[in-house]
């Protein structure tokens, strides 16, 4: 990439995170009246310097004559008027730090939110190609970067720029001659500065990405902990977390030794210029000694906030890589609700017609798939390993679209009905059981029933699902937290508790994934009542490898390669001795 096109690339990402800076541009305006106070009496505390040195040689100077006589005469003036310099200087440092740090807080907060908001209302597709790491951390550790690069830098940029442009004022004002020889350091401060900015972005994605892998390990390793010990794969995660953390640790090594060079070296430059200054005062200077004394002073001055900005362009680097990956995820197109209307009164007739489905490895998981499902039918779905009995599931919840084909509800083609709408109408308890850290109730009445959760129509589900006896003797009750994905529950409770958050959604359309295989033989029984009466008014759809958990269902779809082998009832398809009586007979063989 040219180096045109790296300029036109950074103020690009300039500008939108201007945008998200420019509501709080309040707080931007107070900060910068706080830097150029203190910025102000920096330069004044060695104007007083001048001042001092003159009286003290008896040669009063003219730069204070807007202050009485009488009290610039005084003895205690220098001594007060530092104490006032240094109170003004503090006040200014205050409001520039804090102001502007509350601007950046402000800033990553809202950035934070609205990645957030937008990750999850991205397509499944997004989630197939991530790992629960990189995505914790680009909102976690990508984000605290572009704080860095808000914040931190915006303080060493305004504080110490503005220190730098009043300091070079009153040495252009004391002699602008010398100070343009001094200024001429500018090109070899600015090519060092470019030079280093190149490769500090380029390592800091390289670091962007090692914590993302060290993030992806850790939430792996202690998601799976009770493998991990079983199997005892201790010492092979930890050398596998080792690895990613020693990664990690190389490319921060490098950043760091860069960042490091670059200030000492920026530093003998502008001590270079310093040595050189000195050198043509000594020659050149024809003012007073005290103005000289001056002179160098700002000149001395200007050395530590041109350190401090030769520090931002690592802390910049590093936030624009971040950035990078920030709007790079913003931009990401948003899962397709293309429907215009809402899906309403639901009876729950539901038609795949000539429905193709591929996942990105290429192979069809549906194939030309026809199937019919009438209003209140319980449907199972059976087949193989692959043979596509989810994938129907995920299609009907939008989750991914067909590449052809059609799919609708009540003759309504779904992809022309809100998603929102869709998804009402559709309960889904699922393979993998997913809990909330949360109360055993939020948990049941989850997302848009949290509003107005009704605790008679919670406990009526949590009965139906057989959950209500356990849940009664936790200690608080329905009120009881969970913990971490449900860890303070045992794996049918977990079980039984997704079940009553589907009873409590009263949705006319119910997907059972598996929906009781994390269940012992009584509860099993007990769950497979409670659906007989749930199905009565519903279609039920459900996907199972267990033949004995669906015998009595209206209809049984034998899937093979993402077609459509068999349909019919138990009865009628251990007759036929085919896909449907081989998979049976496989199940049941003592």
């Amino acid at each position: 990439m040219s180096q045109q096109e790296t300029s036109k690339e950074n103020l690009a990402l300039y500008w939108r995170l201007l945008q998200y800076a420019f509501k709080y541009r309040h707080y931007f305006l107070i900060s910068i009246l706080g830097f150029m106070l203190f910025a102000f009496m920096e330069v004044s505390l060695a104007q007083l310097i001048e001042f001092f040195l003159n009286n003290l040689k008896g040669e009063p100077t003219d730069r204070l004559n807007f202050i009485p006589k009488h009290i610039t005469t005084s003895l205690y003036f220098v001594p007060a008027a530092i104490l006032v310099l240094a109170l003004f200087r503090s006040v200014g440092g205050y409001l520039g730090n804090f102001y502007m740090g509350r601007l950046g807080l402000s800033v990553v907060n809202d950035l934070r939110q609205a990645v957030f908001a937008h990750m999850v209302g991205l397509p499944q597709t997004f989630y197939d190609q991530k790992n629960t790491g990189e995505l914790v951390s680009l909102i976690i550790y990508n984000i605290e970067q572009v704080t860095g690069s808000v914040t931190r830098a915006s303080k060493i940029l305004f504080q110490d720029g503005l220190s730098v442009i009043f300091l070079m004022a009153a040495l252009l004002y004391y002699n602008w001659q010398l100070t343009v020889i001094f200024i001429a350091v500018v090109p070899i401060l600015g090519g060092l500065v470019y030079l280093a900015s190149r490769y500090f972005r380029r390592v800091s994605r390289n670091i962007q990405q090692a914590i993302g892998r060290v993030t992806h390990i850790a939430t792996e390793t202690f998601q799976g902990i009770k493998l991990v010990k079983s199997y005892n794969g201790e010492n092979f995660e930890r050398k596998r977390f080792n690895d990613a953390t020693e990664e990690n640790l190389r490319y921060s090594t490098k950043f760091e030794r860069v960042s490091a060079l670059q200030t000492p070296v920026l530093h003998f430059v502008i001590a270079s210029a310093l040595a050189l200054l000195f050198l043509l005062v000594s020659i050149f200077w024809t003012d007073t000694p005290a103005a000289a004394v001056t002179y160098l002073s700002l000149a001395g001055m200007i050395a530590k906030p041109v350190r401090n900005l030769s520090t931002i362009n690592s802390v910049i680097q590093r936030g624009l890589a971040a950035a990078e990956t920030i709007f790079g995820t913003l931009d990401l197109a948003a899962a397709a609700d293309t429907g215009t209307r809402e899906l309403t009164d639901v009876r729950g007739a539901i038609e795949f017609k000539n429905v193709s489905f591929g996942y990105q490895s290429g192979q069809r998981a549906l194939d030309n798939l026809n199937l019919s499902i009438a209003p209140g039918e319980t449907v199972a779905l059976v087949g193989a390993s692959g043979s596509g009995k989810t994938t129907i599931a995920s299609l009907l919840l939008r989750f991914y679209d067909p590449q052809e084909g059609t799919i609708t509800i009540d003759e309504q083609p779904i992809n022309e009905v809100t998603l929102r709408s869709l998804r009402e109408k559709i309960a889904l308890v699922n393979q993998q059981t997913v809990l909330f850290n949360d109360s055993v109730t939020s948990n049941i009445a989850y997302a848009s029933k949290l509003s107005h959760i009704e605790p008679e129509k919670v406990a009526e589900a949590a009965h139906n699902a057989y959950a209500a006896h356990f849940v009664q003797k936790l200690e608080n009750g329905f009120d009881t937290e969970v913990g971490e994905a449900g860890d303070r529950l045992s794996g049918g409770q977990r079980q039984r508790i997704a079940i009553a958050r589907a009873l409590y959604k009263n949705a006319p359309i119910l997907i059972l994934d598996e929906a009781t295989s994390a269940l012992d033989n009584e509860s099993e029984k007990q769950i497979q009542q409670a659906l007989e009466n749930l199905k009565e008014g519903r279609t039920t759809l459900i996907i199972a490898h267990r033949l004995s958990t669906i015998e009595n269902a209206d209809k049984i779809v034998v899937l093979n390669q993402g077609k459509v082998v068999e349909i019919g009832n138990h009865a009628t398809l251990l007759a036929q001795n085919g896909y449907y009586a081989n998979l049976h007979q496989t199940q049941y063989q003592p």
